[in-house]
């Protein structure tokens, strides 16, 4: 069953320029890593602060083997200290 991943973060200007560089990598990873469907990311129209990745992955199982890397894990620790605030991750499945 396929999931949908949504990473909700809030950055300032100057904080996105230093975590593009990790985000870049992380996509990369994720292209590499089996089940890994697309990602995109937005921002809050009304608050440009405020930005979400929605990651597709073929499950759950694929998702959390990711999140079990250890580049992975690397690099979401650098974004968080970056931003002084752990991402929020919410795992969305079809029905």
């Amino acid at each position: 069953m396929s999931v949908k991943i949504l990473i909700s973060r809030t950055m300032s200007s100057d904080q996105l320029a230093a975590v593009k560089p990790f985000m870049a990598e992380l996509h990369a990873l994720a292209w590499r890593t089996q089940g890994y469907i697309s990602g995109e990311a937005l921002i809050n129209k009304d608050s440009p602060e405020e930005r979400i990745v929605i990651s597709s992955w073929q499950s759950v199982e694929n998702w959390e083997n990711f999140q079990g890397l250890e580049e992975c894990r690397q690099l979401h620790y650098k974004i968080d200290q970056i931003l002084g605030k752990e991402s929020r991750y919410t795992v969305f499945v079809n029905t």
